[in-house]
């Protein structure tokens, strides 16, 4: 286990958010810690997948999903899919 130190008004957020939901502020920042990366991450691997820096097959890697699962996120974020002979190419490989 790590300890991780919040402002004091972001536990008081937290705190006030645990008691509406009857839950542990514990349990509450952990949740909330872990769908934010996820959040972050997705946001991230989408990036770079817009400025085409990463192939669709990789971003679907990264992101542990098959590729029609990444295919939908992309459809979600109002994305193109771009896939060239090239992308094909690096994704046989």
């Amino acid at each position: 286990m790590k300890i991780v130190k919040l402002n004091e008004g972001l536990y008081k957020k937290a705190e006030k958010v645990s008691r509406i939901h009857g839950v542990k502020i514990n349990d509450l920042i952990t949740q909330a810690i872990s769908e934010g990366i996820e959040v972050l991450s997705e946001r991230n691997v989408v990036g770079l997948y817009r400025d085409h820096k990463i192939t669709l097959q990789k971003a679907a890697e990264m992101l542990s999903l098959d590729i029609w699962e990444m295919i939908e996120k992309l459809k979600k974020a109002d994305l193109h899919i771009d896939y060239s002979r090239e992308s094909l190419t690096e994704d046989l490989e």
